[in-house]
């Protein structure tokens, strides 16, 4: 008779339970067949996982990639849409400025043209700050048409007074230590970026020197930057300041040699400024005249005691502040950049990449049709920027017909990278569903025997116990 404690029982349960743990594997290998890493993982084969890992993690960046094309396809289609509503602006513009330049209409209907034409002008003018996820649609430094820009006449010292320079603000300063009086030249320059070069020479007592647009300090020295001796005599230094909306502000530092003392017909070799400039800047010197030669081209972001920040595109409006304590010479300087700082480069460089054409809308900004002699230049204006837009219209079809043929490239490269993934499991699902079916018979029928066994000691217990 088989014994309540028989070893037998005990080994019908442990196959029983081995039986069930590979059934529950089976199920589990079944259910990732179809996913290559998981499926090479289950297999054992390390060099074919490896192997399956780094093609399923290209294909998932190409994949990433192609999302990201067709998102820049978005992103020139909204720039279409952009430019076209744009031309219904100009159209309707160059509508109101034709019927403004008839000399004989009265003061107010010209002066019911002339309001809705500035509310045109200025929804044309909005449409250069429009984002799209974050990124400028249109970059004024790409548009057709555009405009010269002189800021101010270009120098001014301490001893210049408010009206010897349009637009030169003088005030003193009673809430800055160290400062007694600033001087504040605003200038329009059409454009939310540029380029602006600024030369001061302070001398020993330095001043502070910022620019500005709108309510935001692009460039700031924060604090005294000084030169050597006086001003007026010794060398000027020079700042080139690039910004675009959007972007860090930057500058590049140039020390100039600009002659002797009290003679700057021509350099000397002397660098007067070195030892000011490198302190002020936190730099060390590299051991040429200027201390600074190997550092040429340098663009730099907060350095030392200058402070910079990213311009917001919320005005086109510069200001130029200096603050001061003792007599000053500056010279500066504003100019439109050459290269647009909206180029968008989207897919994988060698495989299937396209930088997209900046475009942008011209800058009406000073058109106006209250006289007919105005509104008469309005319309020539605002036809040229009607031409303007068809040349942006034509760059954006080149950027769309570019970005369709990278997305048919990068989607043949996923769809090959899912095709090798799907090889690498060919049969395994098949080979998996076997394996399943064997694991259920056999916990089957280690259950049966179990149940059996069960039965047998119960059958037994019960004809005793008669």
């Amino acid at each position: 008779m088989l014994a309540p404690n028989s070893p037998v029982y005990g080994n019908l349960a442990n196959a029983t339970g081995r039986a069930l743990a590979g059934l529950q594997r089976s199920v589990g290998r079944t259910l990732r067949a179809s996913n290559a890493v998981e499926s090479m993982r289950d297999s054992g084969n390390g060099g074919q996982f490896s192997y399956a890992t780094r093609m399923e993690s290209d294909t998932r960046k190409k994949n990433e990639t192609l999302r990201g094309i067709q998102n820049a396809v978005t992103y020139v289609q909204t720039q279409a849409a952009g430019l076209l509503h744009a031309q219904q602006l100009y159209e309707r513009m160059s509508s109101l400025a034709s019927r403004a330049s008839n000399p004989m209409i009265s003061h107010s209907e010209r002066q019911s043209l002339s309001n809705e034409f500035d509310v045109l002008k200025q929804s044309s003018l909005d449409m250069n700050n429009d984002t799209f996820q974050g990124q400028y649609l249109y970059d004024d430094v790409a548009a057709s048409v555009k405009k010269a820009v002189n800021f101010g006449d270009g120098a001014f010292t301490e001893s210049a007074v408010t009206g010897d320079i349009e637009g030169l603000t003088v005030g003193a300063i009673s809430c800055v230590s160290g400062y007694d009086k600033f001087y504040e030249l605003e200038k329009e320059v059409y454009f939310n970026s540029g380029i602006f070069t600024l030369e001061v020479n302070g001398g020993g007592n330095g001043e502070r020197y910022m620019l500005k647009q709108g309510a935001t300090t692009l460039f700031d020295t924060t604090s005294k930057w000084d030169t050597e001796g006086s001003a007026r005599q010794y060398d000027f230094d020079r700042f080139v300041i690039e910004y675009s909306p959007g972007q860090q502000t930057t500058f590049e530092f140039v020390p100039l040699d600009t002659g002797q003392k009290n003679d700057s017909s021509s350099p000397n070799g002397v660098f007067d400024n070195k030892s000011r400039y490198l302190s002020n800047l936190n730099l060390s010197n590299d051991g040429s005249p200027s201390g600074m030669e190997t550092r040429e081209g340098t663009k730099y972001t907060n350095q030392g005691q200058v402070a910079t920040l990213p311009a917001t595109g919320e005005t086109t409006k510069l200001t130029l502040r200096v603050e001061r304590n003792s007599i000053f010479e500056i010279n500066a300087s504003y100019s439109t950049p050459t290269t647009p700082s909206n180029y968008i480069s989207v897919g994988v460089p060698g495989i299937s990449s396209v930088t997209l054409e900046p475009v942008g809308l011209g800058l009406l900004r000073d058109l106006s049709i209250a006289t007919a002699d105005d509104a008469a230049d309005a319309v020539n204006s605002v036809s040229d920027e009607i031409e303007g837009i068809a040349a942006q219209m034509a760059k954006l079809g080149a950027n769309l017909s570019q970005l369709e043929v990278a997305a048919d490239r990068m989607s043949g490269h996923v769809s090959a990278g899912q095709a090798g993934l799907s090889r690498m499991t060919e049969g395994t699902f098949a080979e998996e569903s076997l394996n399943f079916a064997k694991e259920q018979m056999r916990s089957e029928s280690r259950l049966a025997l179990m149940t059996q066994a069960r039965r047998l000691r119960e059958n037994l217990f019960g004809v005793l116990l008669r």
